[in-house]
């Protein structure tokens, strides 16, 4: 029995995301469809019982939280700049192409640089996760944490996680795209390395209709940060 089970979600849809625009830190809304991934999402998770919730402070991650807690008005949502993700500079607002990445890999003064991003989300997982979380006092059910955030950045702690050793997938699971309102699920041991049980589910989701690609997820692969 893990000590705790993290709950990574990446918001709803946006419009951006329908368009293929990189988004970066601005602050975008989910669209319609979003609204409704995050209801779903609530559904899939209806059984859990949260004990703690944190979210990017950006509108797309903070209204996926709102939506999936709305039932839970005694959970207060811990909302978190180091939860962000990765700021694109002059990118941001622009449409994603094959010259767009070759200006993210040559180089690009106004992105946050991709060490500064991983250092960033793996230095929020230790503080919040590993420190916070693991003093918590022991039970015999684990504790549940909510988290949402956005594409990059959970694709990067992920692999940051993994490439260290401190998390370790479980048998059969591959870290892939991390689509709209996908669910990534990692059990925290009181010592010794995480499991990833699951990455960028999206089963609750079936016979949705979901943008493909990652627009920001592929500016951080082109990128290579993570890898």
């Amino acid at each position: 029995m893990p000590f705790a089970r993290i709950y990574v979600v990446r918001h709803g849809e946006t419009q951006e995301n329908r368009e293929s625009v990189i988004q970066g830190q601005l602050d975008t809304h989910l669209n319609e469809t979003g609204l409704q991934q995050a209801r779903r999402v609530a559904d899939a998770l209806r059984s859990v019982h949260f004990d703690a919730a944190y979210s990017s402070d950006l509108v797309r991650a903070l209204k996926t939280a709102q939506v999936i807690l709305e039932r839970r008005s005694d959970i207060e949502i811990r909302k978190e700049e180091a939860l962000r993700e990765r700021f694109l500079g002059e990118l941001q607002g622009t449409k994603i192409g094959e010259a767009m990445r070759d200006r993210l890999v040559g180089g690009n003064g106004t992105t946050e640089a991709g060490e500064v991003f991983a250092a960033r989300a793996t230095g929020w997982w230790k503080k919040a996760i590993l420190q916070r979380t693991r003093a918590l006092p022991p039970r015999e059910a684990p504790y549940n944490v909510l988290v949402t955030s956005h594409g990059g950045w959970i694709t990067v702690l992920v692999r940051s996680l993994v490439g260290s050793g401190r998390v370790r997938p479980a048998p059969g699971v591959v870290i892939a795209t991390c689509r709209n309102a996908s669910v990534t699920i990692i059990e925290v041991e009181l010592e010794g390395p995480s499991t990833l049980v699951q990455f960028g589910d999206v089963a609750h989701l079936e016979g949705q209709q979901m943008v493909e690609t990652n627009v920001d997820e592929a500016v951080v692969d082109a990128s290579g940060v993570g890898k």
